[in-house]
């Protein structure tokens, strides 16, 4: 891996009943960063199909369970597994496996240069493999995100990062909504002049487990909402300081 092979990755997976994904991924993530120094951190919201409890029955050193037994939510388990990550780099991805874990390394290898790495489905080799009613909904959502917050990246609802650890010093981590911290993570980031790479790789949709973001045309819709009120609080924001 480069200048950093000598440094730490810290992996942090968020879970809600993915029993059927989470020992895959985790070896998957294992097997690929081989002799690297890592953790792998899985932030579980108390998840009923017993996920926490597959993640114990591993019993691998190499792998930290949070348990959240009061607390739900994706940017709220990710801001956790964050603010506890040990590592030099702190890489995070979805525990379903659309994201492949042997992209990690594509990623890891950018902070050498840059202090984020996002992973893209709108650049070089990336693409979007979901249906075509979410592929279309997150084409919509990043051209609103690029024309009112600026071409810092073109995927703002990426979602598969690694960051430097000391970006979050300077930044802190959203940790209220869906995925919608990402655009609001990645804008800060660009606001604050971190130089950001961003590496195409293909995004397909789960093959087991249930989808918390698309399972229906009512889902989506809220969620999509979501994600354009951040993007117009964030422009608006920045309007009034602009104007004070």
């Amino acid at each position: 891996m480069g200048n950093i092979e000598n440094l730490k990755i810290s992996v942090v997976l968020p879970t809600y009943n993915e029993s059927e994904n989470v020992q895959e991924v985790t070896n998957r993530i294992s097997q690929t960063l081989g002799n690297n120094l890592y953790e792998i951190i899985i932030v579980d919201d108390n998840s009923p199909d017993g996920t926490w409890k597959l993640v114990q029955e591993m019993n691998n050193p190499k792998y930290r369970l949070i348990r959240r037994v009061k607390e739900r939510g994706l940017a709220s388990a990710l801001a956790r597994g964050v603010s506890e990550a040990k590592g030099d780099m702190i890489v995070w991805l979805d525990c379903d496996l659309g994201i492949p874990p042997e992209e990690i390394p594509l990623l890891v290898n950018k902070l050498d240069k840059y202090d984020v790495a996002i992973g893209s489905r709108y650049v070089g080799c990336g693409k979007d493999l979901r249906p075509k009613i979410r592929t279309i909904t997150s084409v919509m959502i990043n051209y609103l995100a690029k024309n009112l917050l600026g071409h810092y990246v073109k995927d703002y609802t990426s979602g598969f990062a690694a960051v430097k650890k000391e970006v979050f010093a300077k930044i802190k981590f959203p940790d209220k909504g869906f995925g919608e911290y990402f655009i609001e993570f990645i804008y800060n980031c660009g606001k604050m002049n971190f130089k950001i790479a961003e590496e195409g790789y293909i995004y397909t949709d789960r093959l087991r487990g249930k989808s918390k973001s698309g399972e229906n045309v009512f889902i989506l819709l809220k969620l999509g909402i979501q994600y354009i009120m951040r993007i117009i609080t964030l422009y608006l924001r920045d309007l009034f300081i602009r104007g004070t």
